[in-house]
């Protein structure tokens, strides 16, 4: 099916690679994005949503990930070396968790309408916006989520119920029972806010769900039927994409799954992973492959800045979108203390930028290319066989690259420095053999080979 009528985010359904990208506005799309995870929730009104939005946009990126909400709490807030002090989180209810006044029971329309706004922003900037649902973060952060419920209403005793629902194939009423158990009231909750976001989203064309962040702490069952359940709820009320994290749900095939637009990725460690996803790329009936968490966060230190960039580039060339959990990017907080790492922020965007703008605008169709590592020297390499060719060197390095598909032709050669963002022409090599280049220039290197007419 495609989805996304009236210029939505889609699956792309043309060519020899339908079903591996997307599509917006008419144009295929290789997601190359940043992620501020619960940064935005958890600042609130001292978040600077306009100009991270603008800072991601100026440099071309196409994707910006957030979380709907995350427990927290003063302590947690104060602890935190991100913030540093007592940040005004903006929930979706009424309440705080410091108060102990959270009200499952009642929205808090600032939150949707601070969420609207950015989307907003974020689609007239061109950016795709991909919101996280479920919080997979009760396992450290218990003691200020909302549903806890010596915190407010909520209705869970323990961390490990969130994913308890009374019952998971079939929706809880529209109106709250006094008399339900806490499965219930937790099912109804988290069914009553999913409906919420949806509505106020509907508007716009630019939105994505990831069901689940990281909930492989969960009882396995559990959390599968859990999430089972929220894409039939989804699917139900939307065509958006949804996004299914499957690395820890093994008992179900998200390829075959008919609610699950992309699949994503959170493999720990940022580089070394094209092979992962050039096998997911392989699999049919395809779906698209989203790196949406590399671990542990880019916290302006570590990882360093290269092997951010070499994660990027592998990822891409394997065929799938990648996202940079950027904890720096809470620093669009200035009263946040990671705020104080605003230049290696910055050199992180630069470098995702390089690297999203090269792909939509440097005559690269990706589209029409799937992984073939088998190649290229460097094990990294988009191609269609014969016409178009992208490889990327981690270090400086001569690259061989298999030509016999091209036959007797020429392809023209072109070098983009992933460091800077510059793009060299050099001298056309001839197909129908292995040619050996080498960068003109040193550290990491993207070669682009195109068919001459």
């Amino acid at each position: 099916m495609l989805y996304g009528a009236g210029g939505g985010v889609a699956i792309y359904r043309h060519g020899e690679q339908a079903g591996h990208y997307l599509v917006w506005r008419g144009r295929p799309l290789l997601l190359v994005g940043d992620s501020v995870t619960q940064g935005w929730m958890e600042s609130g009104s001292d978040f600077d949503q306009d100009a991270y939005i603008d800072a991601l946009a100026r440099r071309g990126l196409n994707l910006l990930m957030l979380w709907a909400y995350k427990g927290t709490n003063r302590d947690f807030q104060t602890q935190d070396a991100r913030l540093g002090y007592d940040a005004p989180e903006c929930w979706p209810w009424r309440g705080s968790p410091d108060r102990r006044n959270m009200d499952l029971g009642r929205f808090n329309d600032t939150y949707f309408a601070r969420l609207r706004a950015l989307v907003g922003r974020a689609e007239q900037r061109g950016l795709v916006v991909l919101i996280t649902v479920h919080d997979g973060w009760t396992k450290t952060s218990f003691a200020g989520h909302p549903f806890n419920r010596q915190l407010g209403n909520g209705p869970l005793a323990t961390r490990e119920q969130y994913v308890e629902l009374a019952s998971y194939g079939r929706e809880m009423g529209e109106a709250l029972d006094t008399g339900w158990d806490w499965r219930q009231r937790n099912q109804y909750y988290q069914e009553r806010f999913c409906a919420r976001l949806i509505s106020e989203l509907a508007p716009y064309s630019s939105v994505m769900y990831e069901m689940f962040n990281e909930g492989e702490w969960y009882d396995a069952e559990l959390r599968r039927r859990h999430e089972q359940h929220f894409l039939a709820f989804f699917r139900a009320r939307c065509t958006n994409p949804l996004v299914t994290n499957s690395d820890h749900i093994t008992a179900d095939d998200p390829h075959r799954d008919a609610k699950v637009d992309l699949v994503s990725l959170h493999p720990l460690g940022w580089t070394g992973h094209a092979p992962r996803f050039a096998a997911g790329f392989r699999t049919l009936p395809p779906r698209p492959y989203l790196y949406s968490e590399p671990v542990p966060e880019f916290d302006g230190e570590t990882p360093s800045l290269a092997d951010v960039r070499r994660s990027m580039w592998e990822t891409a060339l394997a065929g799938a979108g990648w996202v940079n959990q950027n904890d720096t990017s809470f620093g669009w907080n200035p009263k946040a203390a990671i705020a104080a790492k605003a230049g290696v922020r910055d050199q992180a965007y630069d470098l995702a930028g390089h690297c999203a703008r090269f792909l939509a605008r440097a005559d690269v169709h990706f589209w029409e290319m799937a992984p073939h590592e088998e190649l290229a020297s460097t094990g990294t390499c988009l191609a269609r066989p014969g016409r178009e060719y992208l490889v990327y060197a981690p270090t400086a390095q001569t690259i061989a690259v298999d030509l016999v598909a091209v036959g007797d032709a020429a392809l023209a050669v072109r070098w983009y420095d992933p460091q800077t963002g510059q793009l060299r022409s050099s001298t056309d090599v001839a197909g129908g053999g292995t040619a050996t280049l080498t960068p003109p220039f040193a550290g990491d290197a993207v070669l682009h080979l195109t068919r001459r007419p």
